[in-house]
């Protein structure tokens, strides 16, 4: 598991891990690429984990493919992560030279490899206390006395072989180009956000009829998007209703942001009456790599009014 927002609970795969980081040493360019840096699939992949584990994103940047890199710029892949830079950056490269990734099979399809890639990493919740919670700011803000002795703690830990490790399994692609194998992560096709309602109440499947304004969405990290809720009383009394967003999987409704929303407030009424009520949403920069869907449910409740 990786570092930054952590789920105590988590033992997900390093698709989710990986993006859970919020992340990146600001402003910095790529650094120059030496002659085989990307020659062995391997190493490739090694590098570019390590890399994000480091929270050194311009590196890990380095390892992704061209085809990607048309859809999402250096300035914009570093945008959608909190900066980490001095201190916090140097912990993080001690602690990301120690994953090992090994890969454990390969299809190949033309110029693109399917492996699989075994991992093990530091446990970043066992890190947590030593790492200041993940808190870029606060290790940053540290007395050089302190960050000194984290440092010290880390090669301890390092050369006794007492840190906690976790383990896992992950399928990553990657593909040829003419100055070596890069990571293909897909951004072209965005996320797919379907939208459904619920009407699991009978009183409220009898009252009321409610459609959108459209069953799904496709949208890129850091994009807004828009749907409206048209919602009718068929009832001959007044009616209140009370709408509950659902975001699937649990686990990643953090990363749908409610910018404007005119039905989170309950909605009155009346008989015959029919309402439109539009939302605004955010899908957050820092999605995890390899999402390609999450949903969204309207759930409906009522209560009749006064």
């Amino acid at each position: 598991m990786f570092p930054s927002s952590w789920n105590s609970k988590a033992k997900i795969c390093l698709a989710f891990i990986i993006a859970i980081l919020a992340i990146a040493a600001a402003g910095a360019a790529s650094a120059a690429e030496g002659p085989g840096d990307r020659r062995e699939p391997a190493s490739v992949i090694r590098a570019y984990l390590r890399a994000v584990y480091a929270r050194d994103f311009p590196e890990a940047y380095r390892y992704v493919s061209s085809e990607d890199r048309k859809i999402r710029d250096l300035d914009r892949y570093l945008r959608q992560r909190a900066p980490f830079s001095g201190f916090a950056l140097e912990a993080g490269r001690m602690l990301g030279a120690m994953v090992e990734v090994e890969i454990t099979h390969t299809q190949i399809a033309e110029n693109r490899l399917l492996l699989t890639a075994r991992y093990q990493a530091p446990d970043p919740e066992k890190l947590s206390a030593l790492m200041r919670g993940w808190s870029g700011y606060r290790l940053n803000a540290l007395a050089s006395i302190e960050q000194k002795q984290i440092i010290e703690a880390i090669e301890s830990k390092k050369r006794d072989r007492t840190i906690d490790m976790i383990a896992g399994e992950e399928k990553l692609t990657l593909t040829k180009e003419p100055d070596g194998w890069r990571v293909f992560l897909n951004w072209a096709a965005g996320v797919t956000i379907p939208f459904r309602t619920i009407l699991q109440e009978q009183a409220a499947a009898a009252a009321i009829d409610a459609s959108l304004s459209r069953k799904q969405v496709v949208t890129q990290p850091g994009e807004l998007f828009d749907i409206v809720l048209k919602i009718r009383n068929r009832s001959d009394q007044p009616v209140i209703a009370r709408i509950g967003h659902i975001v699937e999987p649990r686990e990643l409704a953090d990363y749908l942001e409610f910018v404007q929303c005119g039905f989170l407030l309950p909605l009155r009424l009346e008989p015959g009456q029919e309402q439109e009520y539009s939302g605004t949403y955010l899908l957050r920069g820092s999605l995890p790599e390899g999402v390609r869907e999450l949903s969204l449910s309207y759930d409906f409740r009522l209560n009749r009014a006064n």
